[in-house]
């Protein structure tokens, strides 16, 4: 396993909770979270764009893709307002776990059943512990929250 794309891969994770708490804050500065939504995805494809033109990525599609893998920006679009509904009720702390409980179930329920061109891998006892960790995580998050903690 490579270091380098192990801590960039963290360092994502890191970004998402703090482009969490920035679009919570615009999402209550423009009064809805698909507002905020709208403008960070804006925000991003003006970014994406430039880098696009700049020729950042070296690589240029050669065919329009199916159109099934577009859901991705479906699904981007859904991530990013439904964390924002729940950190303005949950907190970033427990919605980002609880997000994050429901990547590791998602991957392991894609990558169990093969689906979305996945090679079939059965799940390992690490892998559920790791799932199992996470539930404990939130649980116990939930039950700080509720007495008052965060």
């Amino acid at each position: 396993m490579s270091l380098a794309v192990l801590l960039g891969t963290l360092g994502a994770g890191l970004g998402l909770s703090a482009g969490l708490a920035f679009n919570l804050r615009l999402a209550r500065a423009l009064g809805t979270p698909l507002a905020a939504t709208l403008v960070n995805f804006a925000v991003g494809a003006v970014l994406l764009l430039s880098l696009w033109v700049l020729g950042v990525d070296g690589a240029r599609p050669s065919a329009f893709p199916p159109l099934w893998t577009l859901l991705g920006g479906l699904f981007g679009a859904t991530y990013v307002t439904l964390s924002l509904i729940g950190a303005a009720r949950l907190g970033v702390g427990l919605s980002t776990v609880a997000v994050t409980l429901g990547q590791v179930l998602g991957a392991l329920l894609i990558g169990a059943a093969g689906w979305l061109g996945q090679a079939p891998q059965r799940p390992t006892l690490t892998a559920w512990l790791s799932a199992a960790l996470l539930l404990g995580a939130v649980a116990l998050l939930a039950r700080d929250r509720e007495q008052g903690g965060a």
